[in-house]
């Protein structure tokens, strides 16, 4: 007789997945620890999915992945505008705020917890794209500045910093109202902090 699958053991399964893979991350997530958060035996994990690869395309789409980029790249603009003053740290919410909420362990992954799959880079693209836009903003206000080397690698560290903090904060705040509030927070002090550096930047000449 066929084994029946139940959609809502699959459901307690993939929401294991995600919790487990965001915590510690894919490399060390194990089919085990996946079963037991679930609260299913290992060999019934395995009449779900073969192998935490296949439960990894469950959970973290690359439609998700997609959209997250598609989103990401409207929102650095807003902060790279914020940096000098155009925009506000709550013109990073909305959309992304609600993908975010919507997203949040996947979020997680994505960012900071992907090594060995096929997303490890795109915590680092993350970053990419912030320095990127914040630098074409910074160039655009302050013509004939000089961006070099050590304010280059300053801007990408802090950047990364973002990357984690973000990854930290959407982890543990699983309330919508403490993220967002959360998040807000951490843009006040970073905009403030990237201000600074535009201004200084526009000094070197």
């Amino acid at each position: 007789m066929p084994q029946v699958l139940k959609d809502e053991v699959r459901a307690r399964i993939l929401e294991a997945a995600l919790e487990v893979m965001a915590a510690h991350g894919f490399a060390r997530a194990t089919m085990g620890a996946i079963a037991e958060r679930a609260g299913v035996g290992t060999a019934s994990l395995y009449r779900y999915y073969s192998g935490k690869e296949e439960l990894l395309d469950a959970v973290v789409t690359p439609e998700l992945a997609k959209r997250f980029e598609s989103l990401l790249d409207r929102r650095v603009r807003a902060l790279a505008r914020a940096t000098l003053g155009a925009a506000t740290a709550d013109d990073l919410g909305g959309d992304m705020l609600a993908f975010w909420i919507e997203h949040r362990l996947a979020v997680v992954v994505l960012l900071d917890r992907a090594a060995g799959t096929a997303y490890e880079a795109y915590g680092e693209r993350f970053v990419e794209r912030l320095t990127a836009h914040t630098l074409t903003e910074i160039r655009a206000a302050h013509p004939g500045a000089r961006v070099g080397a050590s304010a280059r690698f300053v801007l990408t560290r802090i950047f990364e910093n973002t990357r984690r903090m973000l990854a930290a904060v959407l982890e543990h705040q699983s309330d919508p109202a403490d993220l967002r509030e959360a998040i807000q927070a951490f843009w006040s002090y970073q905009i403030a902090g990237l201000r600074g550096f535009s201004q200084w930047v526009g000094e070197q000449r």
